[in-house]
């Protein structure tokens, strides 16, 4: 099948890289930021490069041919109704010939209906393009497949599930068996309309908000009642009714998907019923956790902070991204900074993006590896879980830190051991209260 692929980041490179690899003929369009893409994800630019040699992708960096007809076309992480504006005549063509458009990255409830309702109202002002049978006919299809940086080509190739939005029951067949090299264990394939699909999407995300603030707020209260939240974590997890995934209290979820999605979904809520609604509370309780770890550090130094140097191991939002995209670590850093602090930072991947953020701050030093960040410092905190953080050694910790304590946003330690060390723990809903 001929496939074409629109989009500029890293899930519009990993599906063009994996149709390729199973033998589909892939074209890529809008071509740019590739080399980040590949830094982002283990494995791509190996993938991507291997089915460029072998002629079954390529890459059109400016026009594109206008005689390609395309069975599929694929929009990724970029607007769906951009593509219609800069490639019309290639998409009208395709489309006169059966082909199907396939959203993987929805921005709105009702998306691919009404970027059809425009394109034909273009259709018919634009002349010079024949205008295609439009009858209970909609040719745009929603997939949001879930795609995680780190373990993008994982989840792409082995999904959970496969939510194929489509309201063309002449296309179901087709798409299924496009995506049948990834839905060959066991069938996860969910047939909807694309407006369930979209909705399926927001919703999704909504509920890990929802978890992921609902445990912040237990941790809170853990801390003021005396328990630890780790232990009541295990506890409520065990119940096959809720389940261990996204029940890990921390100092807040980052990165953009995430926090713009919920964000759709709560507008939508509070449009439709006029009160603030559950979702713009989940959000403002992630805000809010953000500050924790510096309310720690500000309380345990008494409120002043000038002069202090604070070691952060962890700056990313998450592990394996270099993306610092609404990152707990920069609330962090910041709100350290204007108290007077200097802080001294150390990531695996995200040392390029915190130099270009912080690139006009004169109290930012940016460490080579963990334990040179720890040199002159402190105190340590700690915003993102990265493996190298897990075992660390602590008896440098303890000597290389003024006053030996951690602030752990992500609950990587066990308190018990480090007061038997001497250091001192603060943790989300565990360790010390300060």
């Amino acid at each position: 099948m001929n496939i074409a692929i629109f989009g500029e980041g890293l899930k519009s490179k990993v599906a063009a890289a994996i149709f390729a690899s199973v033998g589909n003929q892939v074209f890529v369009f809008n071509v740019t930021g590739l080399k980040k893409a590949f830094d982002n994800e283990p494995q791509l630019e190996a993938l991507y490069l291997q089915q460029k040699n072998s002629a079954r992708l390529i890459e059109f960096q400016e026009d594109i041919n206008d005689e390609i007809i395309f069975d599929y076309i694929v929009v990724a992480d970029i607007e769906l109704s951009s593509i219609f504006v800069l490639f019309a005549k290639q998409i009208s063509k395709s489309l006169q010939n059966s082909g199907t458009i396939i959203n993987l990255t929805p921005t709105d409830i009702g998306e691919s209906e009404k970027t059809y309702s425009n394109y034909l109202e273009s259709l018919k002002e634009n002349k010079e393009l024949n205008e295609i049978d439009t009858k209970n006919y909609l040719p745009i299809c929603c997939v949001p497949l879930l795609i995680r940086e780190g373990r993008a080509i994982l989840d792409f190739s082995r999904p959970d599930n496969i939510i194929l939005g489509c309201d063309n029951s002449n296309q179901i067949e087709g798409l299924k068996a496009l995506f049948y090299p990834f839905n060959r264990a066991k069938d996860v394939v969910k047939v909807v309309s694309a407006r369930d699909a979209e909705f399926s999407c927001f919703a999704g995300n909504a509920m890990l908000a929802t978890r992921l603030s609902f445990m912040n707020e237990m941790a809170d209260l853990a801390e003021q009642t005396g328990v630890d939240i780790e232990v009541v974590r295990e506890c409520i997890g065990s119940d096959p009714r809720i389940g261990n995934d996204y029940l890990y209290p921390s100092c807040g979820y980052g990165g953009s998907a995430l926090a713009e999605n919920l964000a759709k979904i709560a507008d939508a809520l509070k449009t439709r019923t006029g009160d603030l609604g559950l979702l713009s509370v989940v959000a403002e309780i992630n805000e809010k956790q953000k500050d924790v770890l510096f309310r720690k550090i500000w309380k345990f130094f008494g409120t002043e902070l000038k002069g202090l140097k604070i070691a952060v191991w962890g700056v990313s939002f998450k592990p394996g991204s270099p993306s610092i995209a609404s990152a707990p670590a920069i609330n962090l850093i910041d709100s350290l900074l204007a108290q007077g602090a200097s802080v001294k930072v150390y990531d695996p991947l995200a040392s390029g993006n915190i130099r270009a953020h912080y690139s006009h701050v004169n109290s930012i030093e940016i460490a080579g590896n963990r334990d040179e960040a720890l040199i002159g410092c402190d105190a340590l905190a700690i915003c993102t879980e990265w493996k190298e953080f897990w075992s660390p050694d602590f008896e440098l910790i303890k000597s290389e830190l003024n006053f030996p304590a951690i602030f752990d946003g992500r609950n990587l330690y066990q308190p018990n051991l480090l007061k038997k060390d001497g250091i001192r723990y603060f943790g989300i809903g565990r360790g010390e209260r300060i």
